[in-house]
């Protein structure tokens, strides 16, 4: 059932990012109808696929309307990547409490959309939730989309860091433990002129919390694909 959860909610995150790019800022309106479109394909996607490949029972389809809806009321009620950070955590609740009171269903069905949902989900969402530690550290009461200089001169790890946790996943997936070091380590040497030319130690600060919150979350993606 995790599977089922990982594969609508990031399918559910991508919705109003292409709201955004199909209808255009500044209509709330237009773009809110978009967001109701694609959550009802979602739906629709996800009850075929909780009676048919993943043979769930009445408590699937009902994760399966469940699940991408109250993503989609989330996101347009609170639209900030804190808002996106909260929900992130309650998704990663909500997977633990379907791997431990369900049994995983073990197909490659249910572990190709494990590895759909979670490849979606470790990109912007997850960035959202770095920002948003980061910001939480910061001890800022300015919104986590309200990067500091600081942040805008790394803003490379927008990339990075979904870049880095999709190849953690897929060497972790591959059993190569020792490449999932060497790329953790090459991250810091990579990093290690920069940080070293900073002289309060801020940087080195964020280029901690951020890495380390970055890769609890490929962790949890991979654990999320194992109990699918």
């Amino acid at each position: 059932m995790s599977a089922l959860v990982l594969l609508l909610t990031g399918l559910a995150s991508t919705l109003p990012v292409l709201a955004r790019r199909i209808v255009g800022e500044g209509r709330p309106g237009r773009r809110a109808v978009a967001i109701a479109v694609g959550t009802g394909a979602i739906v629709v996607v996800g009850v075929i696929l909780a009676r048919g490949p993943l043979g769930l029972t009445a408590a699937g389809v009902a994760l399966a309307i469940a699940v991408p809806v109250g993503w989609s009321v989330w996101e347009m009620l609170v639209s900030t990547e804190r808002g996106e950070a909260a929900a992130l955590i309650v998704l990663a609740v909500g997977c633990g409490a379907c791997a431990v009171l369900t049994a995983p269903v073990g197909t490659p069905t249910a572990r190709a959309c494990a590895v759909v949902g979670v490849v979606i989900l470790l990109g912007a969402p997850a960035n959202g939730l770095v920002s948003a530690v980061l910001s939480l550290a910061r001890g800022s009461n300015a919104s986590a989309g309200a990067l500091s200089p600081l942040v805008v001169a790394m803003r490379g790890g927008r990339w990075i860091g979904p870049l880095e946790r999709i190849l953690i996943l897929l060497l972790a997936a591959a059993g190569a433990q020792a490449a999932v070091a060497a790329v953790i380590a090459a991250k810091g040497v990579i990093r290690f002129p920069e940080i070293n030319k900073d002289q309060d130690g801020r940087k080195a600060e964020e280029f901690l919390i951020g890495s380390m919150t970055s890769w609890i979350l490929a962790v949890l993606a991979i654990a999320g694909v194992s109990v699918a």
